[in-house]
């Protein structure tokens, strides 16, 4: 009886080992294709004068109503220090691809907005990894959904980590009912575009996006783990 356990005591301490040594082997790949993404953005975009953060906040300020947001609104959802994101738009604002300008209601704000230089910097052209779709385009359609529901879990737990701002995905976005429809294709639904939705049509950067209270995520995260894989 004593060996037993010993030995269900080893088998579990190897499966412990086991399970520790895939998550980092997984996040080691993670971290190399994050790299080269990042290598590949300064050798294309260093050309032109723009670094990777010159980059996110033209692509932020492009996904906004009026194309514009306050600087603080900027820092908040970069995740950056406010007066690393006022000297970003400076620099932005030197280039003529952004002006500055105080909110009429309140001045003491300050507004970044694109310009029309700024706006056909950003073009969905431009901005689109063509190397890294070509890459998924590698995988099954079902591995393709299995990785977009994994890359959204991975999102949400660096969101509650503080490491990444609130993405414009559908689990966050209070549009977005999991679960609703009885339907293993399209068991999701969103209210904004009132359609159903897949897993396989599930946006991590949605131009329709509304956040959604922190009691509201909570309850859809809750129901959209349980969901079945369409």
């Amino acid at each position: 009886m004593a060996g037993q356990r010993v030995s269900n005591s080893g088998k579990k301490s190897s499966a412990l080992r086991d399970a520790a040594a895939l998550t980092t082997q997984l996040a080691a790949g993670l971290e190399k294709i994050g790299l080269a993404m990042k290598s590949r953005t300064w050798r294309r975009e260093g050309r032109a004068g723009l670094g990777p953060l010159q980059r996110q906040v033209l692509t932020l300020l492009r996904s906004k109503p009026g194309q514009r947001a306050t600087v603080s609104a900027v820092a908040n959802e970069l995740v950056v220090r406010l007066p690393t994101a006022s000297e970003v738009i400076a620099t932005l604002e030197r280039k003529q691809l952004v002006r500055r300008r105080r909110d009429v209601s309140d001045g003491r704000i300050v507004v970044a907005q694109l310009t029309a230089k700024g706006n056909r910097s950003c073009t969905p052209s431009s901005r689109m990894p063509d190397r890294l779709v070509t890459a998924t385009e590698a995988l099954s359609a079902s591995e393709q959904v299995a990785l977009l529901k994994s890359l959204v879990k991975v999102i949400r737990s660096l969101q509650e980590q503080g490491e990444i701002s609130v993405a414009r995905m559908c689990v966050s976005c209070r549009n977005f009912q999991p679960n609703k429809h009885d339907n293993a294709d399209r068991p999701h639904h969103c209210e904004s575009l009132n359609v159903p939705l897949g897993d396989r049509s599930l946006r991590l950067d949605c131009h329709v996006y509304e956040p959604a209270p922190a009691v509201q995520v909570n309850e859809a995260w809750g129901s959209y783990t349980g969901s079945r894989t369409a």
